[in-house]
This record gives structure tokens, sequence and C-alpha cells, in this order.
């Protein structure tokens, strides 16, 4: 008969507040690791018509001597021709003062997808992501990046997402990058 007499259990208040939090943060972890979308043959961007933009495999077949990239710092914008005609132009964000991108006659040196600096920190102090990157000179690489319509970069050359990724697949080793005022 002492199992009649029994209180009920009480459960602190803040016990289901707990259960649901530790719940909540055990399923955050279970979401998976966001990824960048596949890089795509869809080049043309606002004002291109995609007649000028072959596919990556004809981009692939065309010499080195007739892809160019021209990067025009006072203008703070690229030009990128194939067979000495203007494939595609847009803004750039390059060296700001005291970290100025070097000028001159490049080539483009080596090609990495998901680069991340270890010279240079972003906002959160992390090591820098440099995503699409086109090394032309030394530590001085092309890739996407902010661009505040001014330079504001540690001497690389930053494009947006969709230039970055149609200069990465269009550009292959060699071809020829100018730097001018």
């Amino acid at each position: 008969m002492s199992h009649l007499n029994r209180q009920p259990s009480r459960r602190p208040a803040w016990q289901p507040a707990l259960t649901a939090l530790a719940l909540a943060f055990l399923l955050s972890h279970c979401a998976p690791t966001p990824t960048r979308p596949a890089i795509v043959s869809d080049p043309a961007g606002p004002g291109v018509p995609m007649t000028n933009a072959p596919p990556a495999d004809v981009a692939a077949a065309i010499s080195p001597q007739q892809r160019a990239l021209k990067i025009h710092l006072e203008s703070q914008e690229f030009v990128y021709t194939e067979n000495d005609q203007i494939v595609r132009t847009g803004p750039i964000s390059s060296g700001k003062e005291g970290h100025a991108t070097p000028r001159g006659e490049f080539s483009v040196l080596s090609k990495q997808q998901d680069k991340v600096s270890y010279r240079y920190t972003n906002q959160l102090g992390w090591n820098a992501w440099m995503p699409y990157s086109i090394q032309f000179s030394g530590h001085y690489f092309l890739h996407e990046g902010w661009l505040p319509g001014y330079p504001d970069s540690h001497g690389c050359v930053r494009v947006g997402e969709r230039d970055a990724r149609f200069l990465f697949e269009r550009l292959q080793l060699g071809d020829a990058i100018s730097v001018v005022d």
C-alpha cells in the first residue's frame, strides 16, 4: 500500500528548456556543410550576349597567344579578349595605398579554385579565402572578392563572383595578363 502514498516526482521548471536547447544544438551540427555551387558554363553577364561565350572546351582549345587579360588600375576595370576581340569587361578592386598592385606584363602562373591566403586575414581574423585564384606574379593573384568601387586589397586584383568564375574557366597557364594605369 505504500505505493499509493507516493508523491508525483517534480522536475525543475528549467529542465524542458535545457532539453530542447540540447536537442537543437545536436541537430544543428547534423546539417551538411554548405558548398559553393559548381562552375557553370554560362559565363554571360549583364550586357554580354551568350554568342560571345564559347563553351569551356572550345575556350581551352584556343592557343595562349589568343587569350589576354588587361587590368586597368586607374579605371578599376578589366578587359578580357580572345583573338583581339573584347569578350568581357568588369569592375575590379586593386591594391590600396601602401599595397600597390604591380604594373607590367605577366602571365598566368597557377590557378587554384579554393585558395586560402596564409599571408592575410579577413575581418574575422581568419585566413582570407581567395576563390577562383589566378596567380600572375609572386604572391599577387586575381580572385573573387569584395568590390567597394576603389582600390582596397593588399595588392591582389579582386573581381566579382561571376567574373572570377568566367576568367578562371577561360584563362590557361601562360596566358597574358597586363596590369596598366
